[in-house]
This record gives C-alpha cells, structure tokens and sequence, in this order.
C-alpha cells in the first residue's frame, strides 16, 4: 500500500535536464569530449557531475576536475534557468491534487533545487521536505537519499512510491525498497527511453503529467 510519494525534481517537476545538458554539450569541447545533449540524458541522467565526469574521462582519456567544471557549469544554468526554466506542463496541478504527503529527493545541490523551485513557483508544495544528495554520502543509484527523505518524514520505505525520469533513480528507488515509476515528460526524454526505465524496475512509465496522473488515481493516491 503507498501512502507517500518521492519525486525527483530534475526532468520530473521541472524540465531542466533539457537546459542543463545543453550547457554541458556547449562546454564540454573544451576539455576534448565531444557528446551530444541526447547521449549526455541517456547515459548520465540523475547522477551526480563527480560521477558524470568520472566516466567521461574514463571513456575518453580526458582530465576534467569535476569541482571545477560543475562550478563552471552552475554559472551558465543558474544564468539561463532565470529566464528559459519552467515547471513541466500539467505538473503543479498534480501536486496540488494529492491525498497523501509528498516530498522531493534529487540529485541537485540545495541551492539549485532552492533556485529552481522558486522560479516554477512549486517550493510551497513542498515545504520543509527536499532533500539532496549532498546531504548524504552516496548519490544516485545508491539508496541514500531516498533513505533520508523517508527517515526525515517518518515514512516508512515500503509505503513509498518514487517519481524518476533516469535509470539510475528507478534503481536507486529499488535499492531504497520503495516501488517506483518512470516518467517520461520532460524535453530530454522521448518515448523509447521507457523500456530502459521498465528494464531498470520501474512499474509503470508514464509519458506525460496527464498519464502519470492518471496512474496515480487509480491508486487511490489523488484526492480530485
């Protein structure tokens, strides 16, 4: 029985995986690595940039700092999310619609995700109950903040059904023992990628807010 729900916010609340891998698509020539925007979303959607950049110098021989090119690349996004982010369609009005309490657990930094929630005009859905992976040892695919988003509330993990775009949240959500369904609305994802968050654990794959909530009311999670 589900009683809570998790949402990832990058590429589930708001569509700025779309913004952020252009950013790294434009930036990232400089240091040797050529990757487009799409292969980027594939392979690297929801981890970290210590763990992007990690596998990015291990497949193409290069010596990127991480600190210093997220760095780089928070400047760049924090300029164009001011004017280019918004709340992916049909999003505030599921979240207004719940019957049971939500939170968030992302792999953004707690300014980012202070940043973007303000700007789409969803942090009072909200509240107190966001959380990200630097608070925490491990990001995703580990359990780790989806543990600590749970404990936080008192919930317990197998009441909770986690919202993710990636692979790497669906697995994460799986190793966290909570059920999981994968969603497909944000800009960077298009209808193909739903068989690699079926294959990851996910239960169901919602293509849009509509579906998604759709899915959810037959669950009995919605109150309208």
């Amino acid at each position: 029985m589900i009683k809570h729900i998790i949402f990832d916010c990058d590429g589930v609340l708001i569509d700025s995986e779309i913004l952020s891998f252009a950013v790294d698509e434009k930036l990232l020539p400089d240091y040797g690595v050529l990757i487009t925007a799409g292969e980027l979303a594939r392979d690297f959607g929801g981890v970290t940039y210590g763990e992007m950049i990690a596998a990015l110098n291990a497949r193409f021989g290069a010596d990127i700092d991480a600190v210093s090119y997220q760095a780089r690349c928070e400047v760049e996004l924090s300029r164009t999310f001011e004017t280019e982010l918004r709340a992916i369609a049909g999003i505030p009005d599921l979240l207004g619609a719940f019957s049971v309490p939500i939170a968030l657990a992302s792999g953004s930094d707690l300014a980012r995700l202070d940043q973007c929630l303000r700007l789409t005009s969803l942090a009072g859905f909200f509240e107190d109950r966001v959380f990200s992976a630097e608070q925490v040892k491990r990001g995703k695919p580990a359990p780790d903040v989806f543990l600590l988003a749970a404990s936080s509330c008192g919930w317990m993990p197998e009441y909770c059904l986690v919202i993710e775009d990636s692979p790497s949240g669906i697995h994460a959500a799986k190793a966290a023992g909570m059920r999981s369904v994968g969603f497909l609305g944000g800009a960077h994802r298009s209808d193909r990628d739903g068989d690699i968050l079926r294959d990851a654990g996910a239960e169901y794959v919602a293509g849009n807010s509509a579906d998604l909530r759709n899915y959810l009311q037959e669950l009995g999670l919605m109150s309208a």
